[in-house]
């Protein structure tokens, strides 16, 4: 991470090149740039990187101008007909005992090996929680003080392809700028209806920022005292 008091996320969908410098604290835009555009996909509908190269170049230019600053590292948002959402529920014995966050999270990173063992050729970029049942009864949230005789969890998981993903990698890297999270734009479009005023870059802030209460994110072990596990959830928080 740069150590700038914003962060630059960078959109691409069908028709437009979104770049903005956004306050890292409160997610208000400092500068932004839009460059619409129609030549950059191939006939199958994927970004053509050759065609991308100059007026990305550009853009982070007029942002570094804009800004005061070089730009090291982005958020990057894509909009492809390659995304995939695989779906899978997870379950476990629990003997009338009460739910604890470690088994929710055990549940959580079997599932995540499953999908990582049986597509190997794809990346995950988000992981949400869509259900829990309970004695056969759903929630939406994890009541942490029932007990229950077994319990299971329903997952989302939006992946992109790796090969897409070591592409814009390769990409930036070329520039210097490293990739902090890759975000996916029709994900995060989901969420237009409660955001009506905001621009598809604040999206991508409000996403990392954790808009969705529903959505897994991993933090490392930052002390002995603090687990790996410490800050899984956005549901935790």
């Amino acid at each position: 991470m740069s150590e700038n008091k914003y962060d630059i996320y960078l959109s691409f969908d069908y028709f437009e090149l979104n770049i903005s410098a956004l306050d890292r604290i409160n997610g208000k835009i400092i500068c932004n740039i839009k460059k619409n555009y129609k030549n950059f996909f191939s006939q199958n509908s994927e970004l053509n990187h050759e065609t991308l190269k100059i007026p990305v170049e550009q853009s982070i230019m007029d942002i570094e101008k804009l800004s005061g600053k070089f730009v090291k590292d982005i958020f990057l948002m894509i909009q492809t007909p390659e995304s995939i959402s695989i779906q899978i529920s997870v379950l476990k014995k629990n003997d009338e005992k009460k739910i604890y966050k470690k088994d929710v999270t055990y549940l959580i990173q079997d599932a995540k090996q499953q999908v990582i063992n049986s597509n190997p050729e794809l990346s995950i970029i988000h992981i949400i929680v869509k259900n829990y049942r309970l004695n056969n009864n759903d929630y939406e949230f994890l009541p942490l003080d029932l007990n229950c005789e077994n319990f299971s969890i329903d997952i989302e998981f939006i992946c992109f392809p790796k090969n897409l993903t070591m592409k814009f990698k390769d990409f930036f890297l070329s520039q210097h700028i490293l990739i902090n999270k890759f975000i996916c734009s029709n994900y995060a479009k989901k969420f237009y209806s409660q955001n009506a005023n905001k621009n598809i870059c604040e999206l991508g802030y409000d996403i990392v920022s954790g808009i969705n209460k529903q959505e897994v994110v991993s933090v490392p072990k930052i002390t002995a005292k603090k687990g790996f596990f410490e800050k899984l959830f956005h549901i935790f928080d």
